[in-house]
């Protein structure tokens, strides 16, 4: 599948935390960003929508990530939390690899939601990808970046330092 996998909430396995004044009326697990447009325009206004973005790991950065989603969606025009819950991300409190979507459908909104997450939630993963891709055709290749890193570190704090030892030169 894609970067993520977008699927309603099951009851019985449900993590989120729902409002306690809300209940699940209809579950449904769909397989792609295309099914959750088609299943918005099948149901009616101001449905309150759940979805889960699962992701293969809850890399360092998620919940700033998360953050910045929900920040980007509220500062969207005409786009709704529910009234009860007034966050549109929430990452998973018990910590899963989950991105937690929650919005008020009017009118189908699915893809702008997909347009405004893509660019905070692709960037980390894509960078994940890559470095993996270049560790597989390249053994050593992360160790040695890591090395690397390690050594500028060391000769940022040894250069000022040196300069600071070295003997007073004698003015004329």
């Amino acid at each position: 599948m894609g970067w993520f996998q977008p699927f309603f909430v099951k009851e019985e396995v449900m993590a989120f935390r729902l409002p306690p004044n809300l209940r699940v009326s209809q579950s449904y697990t769909v397989a792609s960003p295309g099914d959750i447009a088609a299943l918005e325009e099948s149901l009616p206004p101001d449905s309150r929508i759940l979805v889960g973005l699962v992701f293969a790991e809850r890399y360092d950065g998620f919940e700033v990530d998360c953050e910045r989603a929900n920040g980007a969606l509220l500062a969207t025009a005409g786009l709704y939390p529910w009234r009860d819950y007034p966050r549109f991300v929430t990452p998973d409190p018990d910590g899963a690899p989950v991105a937690w979507v929650s919005y008020q459908s009017s009118p189908v909104w699915w893809t702008i939601l997909l347009v405004v997450l893509a660019p905070i939630f692709l960037l980390p993963i894509l960078s994940a990808i890559g470095m993996k891709i270049v560790d597989w055709l390249f053994p050593g290749t992360m160790e040695m970046i890591t090395m690397m890193m390690v050594l500028g570190m060391m000769m940022f704090i040894m250069v000022p330092m040196t300069k600071q030892l070295a003997p007073a030169k004698e003015e004329r």
